[in-house]
């Protein structure tokens, strides 16, 4: 089988025996204006190169290339992009009908139809409620949630502790503007933890903390440009909207690429952008390093779908940082108390200069904080000129409440994270195994509590690696899954465990992946 069919006007088609695959359209080999190319899928059949076709050029041109000619050669079954994104539609109208009504209803007052609708195709799934490691959505359908709003959900939906600190906060108020007594308990219990942290201040997301740390290393520093690694997400301000998804041409030496209509082309030449885990970074870490005030990483991608970085890696971007004096950001706003009690940090033994955290450490409700060195308070503190950090929910009390009960609940046990790492680890390999059985070229990625699925035959180790990824069956898997009663988003498959998952909630999400995959074969997607 070839690894590609280049489509040439006039061209002869390929023989009979090329050409395979499930599909609802037929067509014979085409006679084209221009030439085009397009990719075989992962099975080598004729409806990938026209799934390849839809994606870049459209699926007009799609239709033409791919329409009856007359040939000689007898016909062969294709499915176009329009089709079969019809058929998924209609899958999930009818596995989720009063979500379907509900969206049709919201896209005309929000845009796009929900805040967060990218992560959910055809259509989303609007959940009434949440129970420990299941959500119930409005159709009357249980999940077991691998979504866990996007990870800080450690402990679950509505555990005992969180739910209490939360009522009694609400019996008291909910915002007061003065400080409460949490704000010192839980960054008292946060920075005890954290390596490297000597002082916090509270935020209100993961964003903000990011905006916040980039502010302070750039008056301690002096300097204004930051180092960014390809495929790191923290946050959608113009500082950080950066060669998250995008790439450019040059792998070693990669140059900004915005990710967001709205970005000036002031913020991108103010962002160094450096390949994850390729040493080629260190190099210009060192070559730039006097106009650098900050480099960002997180130890794990998580926008990227759960890579990891290569602890050798890490270690040299901080070697490098100390040596340049460059300030080392660790972005820890997803894996700040889940992968454990100190975080990415502790797991791979480096200590930064500042760290930013979120999602787990408030306990479900929106949170960020940004912590740090000794040597960086006094550009908080310093009276008249100093960094500013603000927010009018900033630090509010049932936030902190929240989030203190879930952190004292998942440090009162030293058992706490070993026992969830091993689900996550046990998720993993079952997942790549089931893979393995069905003959999906899929690579699974992760730490801790944490993965990522990749439909692609090569182990990502950065975001380049995923660019010949199936990106059709990527965001066409978490619908399977839906229907297989496992609550996942898309098109980056990311997930998390709970504490409140068992053995038995990992064995039946594994094979729910094998049903769903056998789904997808049927359906020709595989």
């Amino acid at each position: 089988m070839p690894e590609r069919f280049d489509i040439r006007l006039g061209e002869a088609p390929p023989a009979d025996d090329e050409l395979h695959g499930p599909g609802l359209a037929s067509a014979t080999w085409p006679t084209v204006r221009q030439a085009k190319t397009a990719r075989n899928c992962a099975n080598g059949c004729i409806a990938g190169c026209v799934h390849s076709v839809c994606e870049e050029y459209g699926a007009d041109t799609a239709a033409a290339i791919f329409e009856r000619t007359g040939n000689e050669r007898s016909a062969v079954k294709v499915t176009t992009t329009t089709t079969l994104n019809a058929m998924l539609l209609d899958k999930a109208q009818q596995h989720a009908p009063k979500s379907a009504e509900m969206f049709e209803e919201a896209k005309r007052r929000v845009p796009g139809g929900a805040v967060r609708n990218r992560f959910w195709w055809p259509l989303p799934i609007y959940v009434e409620r949440g129970e420990g490691p299941y959500v119930f959505d409005i159709d009357e359908h249980r999940y077991i949630d691998c979504n866990l709003a996007f990870g800080p959900l450690v402990l679950g939906h509505r555990h005992p502790a969180v739910t209490a600190a939360i009522e009694d906060q609400l019996a008291r108020g909910v915002i007061f503007g003065a400080p409460s007594s949490h704000e010192l308990e839980l960054a008292g219990l946060i920075t005890e933890h954290v390596v490297g942290a000597d002082w916090l201040c509270f935020l209100n997301s993961g964003t903000e903390a990011v905006h916040a740390a980039i502010r302070i290393a750039r008056a301690a520093s002096g300097r204004s440009k930051v180092g960014k690694f390809e495929g790191g997400w923290h946050g959608w301000t113009d500082t950080a909207m950066a060669s998250f998804g995008r790439s450019s041409s040059d792998a070693t030496r990669p140059g900004p690429m915005s990710d967001s209509l709205g970005v000036p082309d002031s913020a991108l030449a103010e962002m160094v952008v450096l390949p994850y885990n390729d040493f080629a970074a260190i190099d210009i870490i060192k070559d730039r390093a006097g106009e650098m005030a900050c480099v960002i990483i997180e130890a794990v991608q998580g926008g990227a779908g759960g890579i990891p970085s290569r602890s050798d890696f890490l270690r040299a971007v901080e070697t490098a940082c100390r040596q340049c004096g460059v300030y080392f950001i660790l972005d820890e706003v997803v894996t700040g108390f889940r992968l454990g009690a100190s975080g990415a940090a502790g797991l791979y033994d480096v200590t930064p200069d500042l760290t930013t955290l979120g999602k787990a450490i408030g306990g479900g409700l929106p949170i960020g904080a940004v912590c740090g060195k000794e040597e960086l308070r006094n550009v908080i503190e310093k009276p008249g000129a100093h960094v500013v950090i603000a927010g009018t929910f900033s630090a509010n009390p049932v936030t902190l409440a929240a989030g203190q009960a879930q952190l004292m609940t998942l440090l009162e046990s030293p058992h706490t994270y070993p026992e969830l790492n091993s689900l996550g680890e046990r998720l993993r390999e079952g997942v790549q195994a089931v893979c393995a059985d069905e003959g999906v070229k899929a690579r699974v990625t992760g730490e801790g509590s944490l993965w990522g699925l990749h439909v692609t035959d090569v182990q990502p180790s950065s975001m380049r690696d995923r660019v010949n990824a199936n990106h059709q069956v990527a965001r066409a898997l978490p619908m399977y899954l839906n229907r297989e009663g496992v609550m996942m988003s898309g098109p980056i498959h990311l997930g998390f465990l709970s504490t409140e998952h068992t053995p038995a909630h990992v064995d039946q999400i594994v094979e729910a992946h094998r049903r769903a995959f056998a789904e997808m074969r049927k359906d020709g997607l595989l």
